[in-house]
């Protein structure tokens, strides 16, 4: 029975464009032969071009009137209603007529329809205020609450260009879209929600976890170490620190050649999508230096002591590190020279450092900060005591940061290069008293670090095997990888 009621509808159907045909050979004065074959049946062309238009009508109504046999009836009767609309329409001109469509009650359509939750993505545009950008996306009278419930996490006159926010909509008891919650991501791991509540709106953090990962990598040294060790993976923080960890023993601007490597186990802090939140410690680094390997081990002591020892259990740390800046280059030895400001031959007491303003100092060693402040023609300057013989200093500072009296570790930041005092360019000037008398800094001879003994050297070289296997596993597997990737490109 279905069937013969769907078919009845596509001979009217059929019929109504034949019709269509006719009524537009009359208005457009063509002959009935280009409309219509021998048979008086309309040409395929243009009954394409009626039916797809039709149907076009059709399919845009299935789309909007929701699926409901109970308040529509079945598909044939749908259909079978658009084709008595058109029937019923005087001439082809009214075939195109919207009015045509409005005998299909598309009102009553459209106020029986469902509601749906929906939801939609604002960017901050220049200039915009929040509350402007809530009463145009549709929040009203809620805006000074939602504004009020997001301010316990975040100030919205933080909000810059760019910025995005996530709103969010659904229907009320009466059909109408009502704004539900927003979303503003602050960071790459935190995001700050609102949403309604019995009360008005609730705000919260929403925070997504992170786990360990380690990680184990090697560069080779070809043009510099940054460059290189990028080019391995190796993210710059993780290289920053791993020259921090050799400053004690190695000069990076006079010892490193190409070809020297540098292999590194370190932590990252990894949400589930792949996000690196955090670098974590080096666990394991083996600098190696015209052809000397310096391995070293992280390894806390029962005191709660962290340093890295050598596989003999011995400290790296020495009293005074090489050198206390970052990726500086040695740009002035310690001797004899021509002032590049007074202009004639003066004993550099000293070695300098240049670096871009703001790079950070950090002391050498453990000790008193004696001095912190102007110092005739060392600009911003502070001297620190390390012992009774012992003392460093460091001139020429945009920023100082200890204060004098503090007691700082090695390591700690104390302030920033500058090109204070009499300078000629950002460098950091750095001196090295001992008993009181400039002395050149490479030629001190300074005492080594603390030997782990006894039951704390046998954890330590229970702890150093499994480093060492776990960095040759983590390396094995990176080949094995690698050599997927390479085999599986030549398929494709």
């Amino acid at each position: 029975m279905q069937k013969q009621h769907v078919k009845q509808n596509l001979i009217k159907f059929y019929n109504l464009l034949s019709q269509a045909g006719a009524k537009l050979a009359h208005v457009f004065h063509m002959r009935h032969r280009y409309m219509f074959t021998k048979q008086n049946q309309l040409r395929l062309r243009y009954m394409t071009s009626l039916s797809a238009f039709v149907i076009a009508i059709v399919v845009s109504l299935a789309v909007v009137i929701p699926r409901s046999e109970a308040h529509y009836g079945k598909t044939g009767d749908m259909f079978a209603n658009a084709v008595e609309v058109i029937q019923n329409a005087e001439g082809s001109q009214a075939i195109m007529d919207s009015t045509a469509l409005g005998k299909l009650s598309l009102a009553s359509m459209t106020t029986r329809s469902i509601p749906h939750p929906s939801s939609r993505v604002v960017t901050i545009e220049p200039g915009d205020a929040l509350s402007v950008v809530l009463e145009r996306e549709g929040v009203g009278d809620d805006t000074p609450t939602t504004i009020k419930a997001l301010s316990e996490h975040f100030d919205p006159r933080d909000m810059r260009a760019g910025d995005k926010i996530y709103l969010a909509y659904a229907p009320d008891n009466n059909g109408q879209q009502q704004f539900k919650a927003l979303k503003i991501k602050l960071d790459p791991l935190r995001t700050v929600i609102v949403k309604r509540s019995k009360d008005g709106f609730e705000s919260n953090i929403d925070e997504k976890s992170v786990e360990r990962v380690v990680h184990a990598k090697k560069a080779t040294i070809e043009n510099s170490l940054f460059g290189s060790a990028e080019k391995a993976g190796i993210p710059r923080g993780v290289v920053a620190d791993a020259m921090r960890i050799y400053s004690w023993n190695v000069d990076f601007q006079r010892d490193i050649r190409k070809g020297d490597t540098l292999e590194v186990m370190y932590e990252t802090f990894e949400t589930g999508d792949g996000f690196i939140a955090k670098n974590g410690n080096i666990l394991y680094a083996n600098l190696s230096v015209r052809g000397q390997a310096i391995p070293l081990y992280r390894f806390e002591m029962a005191d709660g002591r962290v340093d890295y020892f050598q596989p003999s259990g011995r400290s790296m740390k020495r009293t005074l590190m090489k050198t206390p800046i970052d990726g500086a280059r040695l740009s002035s030895g310690y001797g004899l020279r021509k002032h590049p400001v007074l202009g004639y031959k003066k004993m550099h007491k000293g070695v300098d450092f240049a670096a871009p303003t703001g790079t950070p100092i950090y002391a050498a060693g453990d000790g008193v900060v004696e001095k912190s402040g102007w110092f005739s023609s060392y600009g911003k300057y502070i001297r620190i005591r390390h012992n009774s013989e012992l003392k460093t200093a460091y001139a020429h500072m945009s920023r100082l940061k200890a204060k004098q009296g503090t007691r700082v570790r090695q390591g700690d930041v104390i302030g920033y290069v500058g090109t204070t005092g009499r300078s000629t360019g950002a460098h950091l000037h750095y001196e090295v008293l001992l008993n009181g008398k400039q002395t050149n800094p490479r030629s001190v001879n300074l005492p080594t670090g603390e030997k782990l003994t006894g039951n704390q050297l046998a954890k330590f070289k229970a702890a150093l095997k499994e480093t060492s296997r776990q960095f040759a596993s983590l390396v094995d597997d990176t080949k094995v990888a690698s050599r997927s990737i390479k085999k599986d490109s030549k398929l494709n």
